[in-house]
């Protein structure tokens, strides 16, 4: 029987895996509490990558007192030995006599294995509370786990009438502080942010996080068919993993260029002067990245949209009016041939951010 004290304490329980939001990956971000007669005994996130679980850290805390309590945990309790041993295991030793769940592990490999388990052991077991919500918090995980490729995020700054930049090339800023504070809280939460080679040309961008604590810079990723990008780039010179995807065709030529600096480059396929970015994300996706921020400008994000690969936009609109036949808009590329063929957004929300408005939504379900 789910109460309404189950929801209270489950809503705390997801406050507190946000704490570990960029510290984790390639781990989902889980939170518990360990409550008694509706006292918290203990509470916990998932600290790090590797770090013990939510469920092992409460359980810590508690100690003794945790015989006969109830916990709440954002995520199913893991049941195999991976780099700690599993929470199921702790659960029983511990004596806790309920367990409430928020959402099902998506791993196809441990689906529902924890919850079973800890019923096998006469442990009294709820789930789907908040389900949506933990779902959405481990959105990236999800997708990753399931399919092999990280969870991209389309990101655009643009005024009212779609302009990116004026029609001089003119970018900065469209957005205000706020906004642009906001996206480096987007970057520190992602795995890795992707450019093209135009923007590295024309913005020179570090893609760094300027604010806040983060575990670890995100990976830099330049689309850059035959590897024109200047080694003087900002992005080649400040700290964090940087990618540069060029074509398979440029490969020699591109590694002899970034040969003494510290570029990893990524041959790919190409047609017609297009890098292949299904090959990008399961690329990526091997190496760990379960979350891509897509930054780049207009002809990048078309990419993206007319191959299917865009899951979620962030789009910050500023009230500003640009105008301009000749002045870059927000997605190009050759677009839809009609608007029976519109990417329709899904979920969406609008959030101000000082004078801009950011407008969040689903494109894939």
């Amino acid at each position: 029987m789910i109460s309404k004290r189950d929801e209270y304490w489950m809503k705390r329980a997801l406050k507190l895996a946000e704490k570990g939001r960029g510290f984790t990956s390639p781990n989902p971000v889980v939170g518990a509490c360990l409550v008694k007669k509706n006292r918290l005994i203990s509470e916990g996130f998932h600290t790090s990558f590797g770090g013990p679980h939510a469920e092992v850290e409460v359980i810590r805390k508690a100690g003794k007192r945790a015989h006969g309590a109830t916990l709440y945990v954002t995520l199913e309790p893991c049941s195999t030995y991976g780099k700690t041993s599993p929470c199921t295991e702790a659960t029983q030793e511990a004596k806790i006599a309920r367990v409430v769940v928020a959402a099902i592990d998506p791993n196809p490999e441990h689906q529902g294995r924890g919850i079973s388990i800890l019923k096998k052991h006469g442990i009294r077991v709820a789930t789907g509370v908040l389900k949506k919500e933990a779902e959405a918090q481990n959105e990236s995980f999800s997708k990753w786990i399931k399919t092999g490729i990280p969870f991209v995020v389309l990101k655009m700054a643009q005024s009212l009438d779609g302009k990116i930049a004026s029609r001089t090339g003119e970018s900065r800023w469209i957005s205000g502080p706020q906004a642009r504070m906001w996206v480096h809280q987007l970057r520190a939460s992602c795995d890795a942010v992707l450019v093209g080679k135009n923007t590295v040309l024309k913005d020179d961008p570090r893609l760094t996080v300027r604010n806040g604590k983060v575990a670890k810079e995100p990976w830099r990723i330049i689309l850059d068919e035959k590897g024109s990008s200047p080694l003087r780039a900002r992005i080649f010179r400040t700290g964090g993993p940087v990618i540069l995807a060029c074509s398979k065709q440029f490969f020699l030529s591109v590694s002899k260029k970034f040969h003494n600096s510290n570029v990893t480059i990524l041959p790919l396929k190409s047609k017609n002067g297009k890098l292949d970015l299904r090959q990008l994300l399961k690329s990526l996706g091997s190496l760990g990245v379960t979350s891509l921020l897509v930054e780049g400008g207009g002809e990048v994000a078309g990419s993206f949209f007319e191959l299917g690969l865009v899951d979620k936009i962030c789009w910050i609109v500023a009230p500003k009016i640009i105008g301009g036949r000749d002045a870059k808009t927000s997605v190009e590329g050759s677009g839809v041939v009609s608007l029976a063929q519109a990417h329709l957004v899904r979920r969406s929300r609008l959030v101000p951010l000082g004078k801009d408005l950011l407008f969040e939504g689903y494109i894939h379900s």
